[in-house]
Order: structure tokens, then sequence, then C-alpha cells
């Protein structure tokens, strides 16, 4: 590995880290990442968005090849070299995703979370049928976490989307206990709607045992309002799984042990009592349409 950095990118190190997703280094003061790229990229994509954001935030920078390009091919996978230049150990912060997302907006998108969840149910549900008898904890709770990313998708589908709306710059996959490096890396960048990193970072805090999160979004409406469509999205956003379908393929696919499951099944009521707090909470502000299964806990 140390040959090809200095044969692709004429940088000399001795000391590089590696795992299945990066491999790091330190030069000239600063960290770099090695990423494999097991996944269709669009480059023209990758530099408009350096060409953006490169100077104005702290966007990973992309650095090119002896070839002027940006992806390395070498010994049969495609690698890509960032210069990271956020603080590696920072933590990601309800105000650094509205700064970034408000960075570069744009229109005509077409969007639809409810077709992209029932394809995803679709495909999950493949994987439990072909392989459920390994897998008793995740048989026992899935059927639970399909109903709510039906209930989800129900509530979506009912939102009436602007056609002039404003699509912001967000994340493939975000977490509460991810660094805010997560959120500059160019490869996890796409438009969506302004509240779905907001949702994902909520969900997540709850199950990270976040006991600041209900005042975290109380906060983040105080200084940064919502629309009704904005609430209506956050609420549908909330109910979908995302975190449960995610672990769910930790399993199946990546071989992670069962068991990282129980912490999520175990904690479903008091979840259920969190998205009623936060539900009635938008409600109360927005107007928004209630959820039945869960008025009861609106506060």
């Amino acid at each position: 590995m140390n040959n090809f950095i200095e044969y692709f990118y004429n940088i000399r190190v001795d000391n590089i880290i590696c795992n299945k997703k990066f491999c790091s280094f330190i030069y000239d003061g600063y960290m770099y990442r090695l990423y494999v790229i097991d996944e269709i990229i669009d480059s023209n994509f990758l530099i408009n968005l350096e060409k953006r954001l490169l100077g104005n935030t702290l966007i990973n920078e992309i650095i090119f090849n002896r070839n002027g390009e940006i992806v390395s091919n070498y010994n049969n996978n495609q690698y890509i070299l960032m210069k990271i230049y956020v603080n590696t150990k920072k933590k990601i912060t309800l105000d650094e995703i509205n700064y970034l997302a408000n960075m570069w907006t744009v229109r005509n998108l077409k969007v639809n979370w409810g077709m992209l969840w029932e394809r995803k149910i679709d495909y999950l549900e493949k994987l439990i049928n072909e392989n459920g008898k390994k897998y008793p904890i995740i048989t026992d709770s899935f059927n639970y976490f399909v109903g709510m990313a039906e209930n989800a998708i129900s509530y979506y589908n009912n939102i009436m989307i602007d056609d002039n709306y404003n699509y912001v710059i967000s994340h493939k996959k975000i977490r509460f206990n991810d660094k805010a490096e997560v959120i500059y890396n160019p490869l996890n960048i796409i438009f969506d709607y302004r509240v779905r990193d907001i949702a994902e970072y909520i969900k997540n805090a709850f199950f990270n045992d976040n006991k600041n999160i209900l005042q975290e979004i109380d906060d983040y409406v105080r200084n940064y309002p919502l629309n009704q469509t904005d609430a209506r999205l956050l609420v549908s956003r909330l109910m979908y799984p995302s975190f449960y379908f995610e672990m769910y393929e930790d399993i199946l696919i990546d071989n992670a042990e069962e068991k990282i499951i129980i912490k999520i099944v175990d904690r479903l009521t008091e979840y259920e009592e969190f998205l009623g707090s936060v539900i009635g909470y938008l409600n109360k502000l927005y107007g928004i349409q209630e959820i039945k299964w869960l008025n009861h806990y609106y506060k």
C-alpha cells in the first residue's frame, strides 16, 4: 500500500493503518484517508461538490492521482484519497447538520421515500424468508418493524410536496455517535429533504442514550423553524425504523452477532413513548396529522 500511495500520489508514508473501509495516515500534519470504493460513483458530481464546498466548509479534499483522476485502481480494487480538514474527534451536532445543508440547495429532484422504503421492505422480506431460521430474534421482531415502516410510508404518501421544494445537502447514512468527519465526506453526500439528517440523528441519539435529545430538538426548532411540510416529513422519517433495518443488514449480510439487535427490541415501548412525545410536540407547533396509535403518548 505504501508503494501504491507513493506511485499514484507522490506521497511517501511509513505508518498506514487500514480497516475494511479505508486506510489512514498522517502526512504534512494532516490526516489522509484512502477509501475503498465498492459502489458506482458519479465522479462529475463529486468534482462539482468539491468546487462548491471546498474552501467554504471543512469538506474532505479529494486528491487527484498522477493521471488527473479521482479514482485509482490497484489489485482489482478502486480507491479515492482524501485530505481531512475537520477535527476527526469532533462530534456531529444538529447545528452543524443545518449549516452544511444550507451551503447548496437544488430543485426539481424526484425524491420518493415511500417508494424507496417499499423496495427496502421487499428486499428485507426476501432475506428473512431465505435465512429466518438462523435468526430467531429477527424473526420475532421483524413484522413489528415492517408494520412501523408501513405506517411511515402511509404517512409520507399523504404529504403534498411543493414542486419548488428546495432539496439540501444530506447524507446516505448518519448516526448520533458518528464524528463530524462523516458529514464532510463527499462519498456520503446526497440531496434530500431538509429533515432527513435531522431524523436520523434523533433516532440514533435515542438508542445511544442521549438524555438531552428532546432539548436538542426544541433548540433546533426554535433556532431553525420548520414549515408544516418539513414537520410532517420529519414525523414520517422518525417512524421509519432505519436503525433496525441497518442492524438487520449488519447481521444477515456482514455477519454481525444477532444479539446487537436486542438493545433495540428491548426498548420498543420506550421508543414508542419517545416518538409520541416528539410528534405531540410537533403537533402543537405545526398542527400536523396525528398518529392514532401513538397519540396516547402525546404530552
